[in-house]
């Protein structure tokens, strides 16, 4: 299934859709692990809004036109691509679309010398994902509010 997903800028049609997928996502992988009331699941079409009119770019993937799943990310002032909310629809977990948005990325961003995610310190599927695509943990760590402690982990371009 990966090899049929279509990475491409979200436009506020897809915002319905990415809501539901990050919401029922986290419910399975995060809630368990952090517990209730992270921020993702209070998201709404309209912080989405409100987050692109700010700068940040939300990504959808596709397979044959659906949205199957979405990650959120901000290009810095030095170029380097920082993402998260990285989501992929749990009927569809293990079919490697989570890993096809990372690796995708590289292509999105072909100039970009770094890219960097914050991840849950207990998220260890997530943080092995990462890990596999070269990821490497920063040292750097902060406390979301009413949320997980994160790791930073960053993954230089190859050039």
């Amino acid at each position: 299934m990966a090899e049929k997903l279509v990475m491409r800028p979200a436009t506020p049609a897809d915002y319905d859709s990415v809501i539901a997928i990050q919401r029922a996502a986290y419910q399975l992988k995060e809630v368990p692990l952090y517990g209730e009331g992270l921020v993702p699941l209070l998201e709404t079409p309209e912080t989405l809004a409100g987050e692109v009119a700010a700068g940040k770019q939300i990504i959808v993937g596709t397979v044959d036109g659906r949205v199957v799943a979405s990650l959120r990310l901000q290009v810095r002032p030095d170029g380097e691509v920082y993402f998260g909310r990285l989501s992929v629809d749990p009927a569809l977990m293990g079919k490697g679309l989570g890993q096809a948005m990372v690796a995708g990325l590289e292509t999105l961003f072909p100039d970009a010398p770094s890219f960097a995610l914050d991840c849950g310190v207990k998220s260890e599927e997530n943080n092995h994902i990462y890990t596999k695509h070269g990821y490497v943990p920063t040292g750097e760590t902060f406390q979301v509010t009413n949320g997980p402690l994160v790791r930073v982990m960053r993954k230089m371009r190859q050039r």
